[in-house]
């Protein structure tokens, strides 16, 4: 059984639910859904994915995540009217079939460069694979034994996240090269636009992450404002609350939905 939520979330879960339009907004991975191996299966806990069902009957839900558009869908299989936030904020649902912005020729030639050099890297080292990316190219090491993880991140962070006009991003056993800039403060930042262009003023966001990666998307909002930032487990972070695990969000999530109902 899930511990109650803390007085603090508690409180600041009070003070969200009562404001008008207001925006929810996810990490996936580590936040909805246990970490896995796997990626590709990776899948919402039950109790996150009703609490979700619920929540967005009365509220602005989205999912903001580091993965493509298509891999978020088929892993999270998010109720209607969830919105996604794909690609560190470089795609959204909101955005038409494409999903996001499209590269210029030399943006499509670096990001060829870049998966080619991360596949080189990746090369003769068990467990270390490349994932290509519409604006990026990722190396993943969780499944790596340690000495060559380390060795995989060292060589990608030394080498082709350098080059210029490469933007990269480096998470729990990850390193994200974009040929485009990446980050999710941004992406939460232009839904919060697109979303208050389209009706009533978004008055406040929550965000939820678990990874170094999602830090930014705390940094792009202002708790004294009203905004809610949560961080799930351990480690340093900017967000002004914490919970421990993807079943706490679950149970946080079904609270504020409750909230909202009334």
């Amino acid at each position: 059984m899930t511990a109650p939520l803390a007085p603090a979330v508690e409180e600041a879960l009070a003070r969200f639910a009562a404001r008008g339009r207001v925006l929810v907004a996810l990490d996936f991975d580590g936040v909805l859904s246990p970490l896995v191996d796997d990626p590709s299966a990776a899948r919402p806990t039950p109790a996150a994915s009703a609490a979700l069902e619920r929540l967005v009957a009365t509220t602005d839900v989205a999912l903001v995540s580091g993965r493509d558009l298509e891999d978020l869908r088929a892993c999270a299989s998010p109720a209607d009217g969830v919105v996604l936030v794909g690609g560190h904020g470089t795609q959204s649902s909101l955005e038409g079939a494409a999903g996001g912005q499209s590269l210029t020729p030399a943006q499509q030639e670096l990001l060829g460069r870049l998966g080619a050099a991360l596949d080189a890297i990746a090369a003769g080292r068990d467990g270390v694979h490349v994932e290509r990316k519409p604006m990026s190219a990722v190396l993943h090491t969780r499944r790596a034994s340690r000495p060559d993880a380390a060795a995989a991140t060292e060589a990608a962070l030394a080498g082709p996240a350098r080059w210029d006009g490469v933007h990269a991003l480096r998470g729990k056993e990850v390193v994200e090269l974009g040929a485009v800039a990446l980050g999710k403060g941004g992406g939460i930042r232009r839904l919060r636009e697109r979303l208050s262009g389209r009706g009533a003023a978004v008055e406040a966001v929550f965000f939820a992450g678990d990874d170094v990666t999602d830090e930014d998307g705390f940094a792009a909002l202002d708790p004294a404002a009203g905004d809610v930032t949560v961080k799930v487990g351990e480690g340093g972070t900017r967000a002004a609350l914490r919970v421990a695990d993807p079943d706490e969000v679950a149970a946080l999530l079904g609270r504020l939905a409750d909230l909202r109902a009334r």
